[in-house]
């Protein structure tokens, strides 16, 4: 679970405020998780493996809803 959700949230919303709808984002398991929850809808593709010894790992995140 993510300890601070309102610094999460936000930061969601500065990342995709400009209108763009696919990012790459470093996020850990609890984050990817959470933005599930949240965007059912968005899709996750892993885009870098495990390379160093910190637990966030680089995705491509995209929230197009798709018709």
């Amino acid at each position: 679970m993510i300890s601070h959700k309102d610094e999460f949230d936000e930061f969601l919303l500065e990342s995709f405020k400009d209108g763009r709808t696919v990012r790459e984002l470093r996020l850990s398991e609890a984050e990817a998780n959470y933005i599930k929850i949240k965007v059912p809808k968005a899709k996750f593709k892993k885009i870098a493996d495990h390379l160093n010894q910190s637990s966030k790992e680089w995705y491509e995140v995209d929230t197009r809803r798709t018709k």
